[in-house]
C-alpha cells in the first residue's frame, strides 16, 4: 500500500495521519511521539500484512517484463489507484471530502514530519494532488518518482512499458486483499487497546 491507503487507515483507526505515512521515510523510531510511534507501527504491519497476503504473492508471480523482486514496489502504487476506483465501496465521506481531510490533518503535524515528509506535505497544500493516484497519469508520476531518487530505479522502467497492462493486473488482487487488510488493522488496533486497558 502506497500514500492514499496508509492516510485511509489513519482515517479509520483514528491514529496520526503523519504517523501512518513515517513507514516510507527515514526516521530515528526512538525520537517519536507515542501518537507518531502508533502510526509508524502500524504502517509496518500493514506493509508485512500486504506483502505475506496471497493475492500479492499472486500478483508479485503474474507474467510480464519487469523482475518479480521489484514487482512489489509498484503494486503499493496500483494499489492506491483501485482503492481510489473502489472507493464507493471502502471510502465513508466522498473522495473530495477525504483528500481534502488527509491534507488538513497532514499539514496539522508538517513541524514534527522529516524534511522530505514536509516537503510532501507542502506540495499537498499548494495542489492536492491525491485524486491524481487514482488516474494512470498519477501512477506513472508515482513510478517516475521513484525512478528519479532509488538507486535501482531503472528497473522500473519496464513496468512503465507495460502500465495499463499493470494495473489491470492489480485489480483483482486488491479486491482480495483489501477487505482482508481492514479487518486485519481493526484487530491489530483492538488488541493494542486490549493491551493499553490492562496496563
Amino acid at each position: 500500500m502506497n500514500y492514499f491507503s496508509h492516510l485511509h487507515i489513519a482515517s479509520i483507526t483514528n491514529t496520526s495521519w503523519v504517523g501512518n505515512l513515517l513507514g516510507d521515510f527515514p526516521v530515528d523510531v526512538s525520537t517519536l511521539a507515542p501518537d507518531l510511534l502508533v502510526g509508524w507501527r502500524l504502517h509496518q504491519q500493514v506493509d508485512v500484512m500486504v506483502d505475506k497476503h496471497d493475492a500479492s504473492v499472486h500478483f508479485r508471480s503474474m507474467p510480464r517484463k519487469g523482475r518479480r523482486r521489484f514487482a512489489g514496489i509498484v503494486q503499493d502504487i496500483v494499489m492506491d489507484y483501485w482503492l481510489i476506483q473502489y472507493w464507493a465501496k471502502f471510502g465513508s465521506v466522498p473522495l473530495g471530502v477525504f483528500c481534502d481531510q488527509a491534507v488538513l490533518e497532514l499539514v496539522k503535524d508538517k513541524d514534527r514530519s522529516p524534511e522530505r515528509l514536509k516537503n510532501m506535505i507542502a506540495s499537498l497544500e499548494r495542489e492536492n494532488w491525491l485524486p491524481n493516484l487514482g488516474t494512470i497519469e498519477g501512477v506513472e508520476k508515482a513510478i517516475l518518482s521513484i525512478m528519479r531518487r532509488w538507486r535501482y530505479g531503472e528497473h522500473l522502467q519496464y513496468f512503465l512499458d507495460d502500465l495499463p497492462q499493470i494495473i489491470e493486473q492489480a485489480e483483482a488482487p486488491f479486491l482480495a486483499l483489501y477487505p482482508d487488510l481492514l479487518d486485519y488493522v481493526e484487530c491489530e488496533m483492538k488488541k493494542a487497546e486490549a493491551t493499553h486497558s490492562l496496563g
